[in-house]
């Protein structure tokens, strides 16, 4: 009886989220109220139905050793528009790229770029099934999550890389790092029945990963194992992304730092690379190099700036852009200053090297001569881009007389820099977690302890940000500024720059 009226709660008319999650649809509109709160993209239409297809590869002695979190039934799904041509081998490339329609979640248009012989992963389908435990996984990722990673949606690299490679081998880990990092996300709104399957997929991706550079180390260079090496930098990205997003615990550095390496090393085959190779390593370059230079600047210590910065160097600036909103100049002006800040003996102190001193009023020089143009072509996101940026520079300026001069938030020329930061920081969306880094930094070396409408405002931003995506990172952030302030409260009277920040209990954070 009380199942029937739970199931009489629901209606056909509320949006396909809420019905993918069969929970009842307040049906507010544009936007119910279910997806505005946990920021989901709220969809009234009808959603394509799926076929049942029996599948005969199983048989009692394999169902019994799958797990029970993912043993939904012996079917699988298979999109209706999908035809046996999409699975031919043999179809010639002009077949293949007239032909493909969809698979699974994910758009043809989203996955399939213009064919190339030598393209690292195949253009064509490839016919695997995932059971319902594992579609609805994949289909909230590419659905729910990869618009909300990025700044700009026309440039997404989970969607268009990430994704596609992972279609390309569903034993690899990258394809359980997909799903294991929605499991994550699932579990964190409050889908506590996904916890176990998350564990389960992040295992598989960390013993496949393992298995993957243990080949990749046995064997001699050639061309023919580029595939995997692009699956373990795609693989790596995503472990990461995975980690920070749980709870931002000191693993993800760990990751970090064998990119780091890796990607080094990879950065010497560009010359033989193709179109695609080459967009997935300066992807992995972007996104390695920025986590490793903002999280020096929370407190992290992180290892090789100077390799960091010429691998920066070596990265396409509309990429760099593209993901975290800021000029690839801005990115090596803040790994210059954390490069000097590890020959200064002691911030803030009076006299530095006449080296020093000049490196460091060259870096002030070039912050306030920046102009971070950005470009036409990002269309409607133009402006957002463009305060963002700004933004990032001013948070920058603050960092180097902050780390570099030993300046307290009371500083005149801190207090204005400041004030330009928070009359921008209501501009920023929150669609995306860019904004986090000059949130943290205005935050822990900008704010006075006097100023409570600011702390205010800075709260108030970290837990909008917050509902957009549950991140371990901005978690951590929040924990860390919180310690801060209760430090300059204790202690108001004494100025402190970026030393404040030093010797805290939270460990690695990631900024990015």
């Amino acid at each position: 009886m009380a199942s029937r009226m739970k199931r009489e709660l629901r209606t056909r008319s509320g949006c396909r989220k809420c019905r993918e999650r069969r929970v009842k649809c307040p049906e507010q509109r544009p936007i119910c109220g279910h997806c505005k709160r946990l920021g989901f993209t709220c969809r009234y239409e009808v959603k394509l139905s799926w076929q049942n297809v029996v599948s005969f590869e199983y048989d009692d002695h394999v169902l019994r050793g799958l797990p029970e979190d993912l043993l939904v039934s012996i079917q699988s799904w298979m999109f209706l528009n999908t035809s046996q041509a999409d699975f031919n081998l043999n179809n010639s490339q002009a077949d293949l790229k007239d032909n493909v329609d969809s698979f699974s979640s994910i758009r043809a248009e989203d996955i399939q770029p213009e064919v190339d012989v030598l393209a690292p992963y195949p253009h064509y389908l490839s016919p695997f099934r995932m059971g319902e435990a594992e579609g609805y996984l994949w289909s909230y990722f590419n659905d729910c999550m990869t618009p909300q990673i990025v700044i700009d949606p026309s440039f997404n690299p989970y969607r268009d890389i990430i994704l596609r490679m992972a279609t390309y081998s569903r034993d690899g880990p990258l394809f359980h790092c997909v799903l294991a990092a929605a499991a994550n996300q699932l579990q964190s709104t409050g889908r506590n029945e996904y916890e176990n399957v998350m564990w389960l997929h992040r295992a598989k991706a960390l013993r496949l990963l393992r298995t993957s550079i243990n080949q990749l180390a046995l064997e001699t260079h050639n061309k023919s194992h580029d595939v995997p090496k692009d699956h373990v930098i795609a693989s790596t990205i995503m472990l990461t992304f995975f980690e920070i997003a749980k709870d931002c615990s000191d693993s993800w550095t760990i990751h970090a730092d064998f990119a780091r390496r890796f990607l080094s090393s990879r950065l010497r085959d560009r010359g033989s690379l193709d179109a695609e190779q080459e967009a997935l390593l300066y992807f992995a370059v972007t996104y390695f190099v920025s986590h490793d230079i903002l999280a020096a600047t929370g407190g992290t210590l992180m290892g090789a700036t100077e390799m960091v910065t010429g691998m920066c160097k070596a990265v396409d600036k509309s990429t760099v852009l593209a993901l975290t909103g800021c000029s690839r100049d801005l990115l090596i002006l803040i790994s210059e200053i954390n490069q000097m800040s590890s020959l200064v003996k002691e911030p803030g102190q009076k006299q530095l090297s006449p080296t020093i001193q000049q490196r460091r009023d060259d870096v002030e020089r070039l912050l306030h001569q920046l102009h971070q143009d950005v470009p036409e072509k990002f269309g409607s996101f133009q402006s957002e881009f463009t305060i963002v940026a700004e933004v990032k520079r001013l948070a920058a300026m603050l960092y180097l007389y902050s780390r570099i001069d030993g300046a307290g938030p009371h500083e005149p020329h801190v207090v204005r820099i400041t004030s330009q930061i928070l009359a921008l920081v209501p501009k920023i969306s929150l669609r995306t977690h860019t904004g986090l880094w000059p949130l943290f930094i205005v935050a822990t070396l900008g704010i006075r302890p006097e100023c409570d409408e600011d702390r205010k405002l800075l709260l108030n931003r970290l837990a909008a940000l917050q509902q957009t995506r549950q991140l371990g990172s901005v978690k951590k952030a929040r924990l860390i500024i919180e310690d801060v302030w209760k430090s300059r409260d204790l202690r108001p009277n004494i100025s402190q720059g970026w030393s404040i920040l030093q010797g805290r209990r939270h460990g690695a954070i990631s900024l990015a």
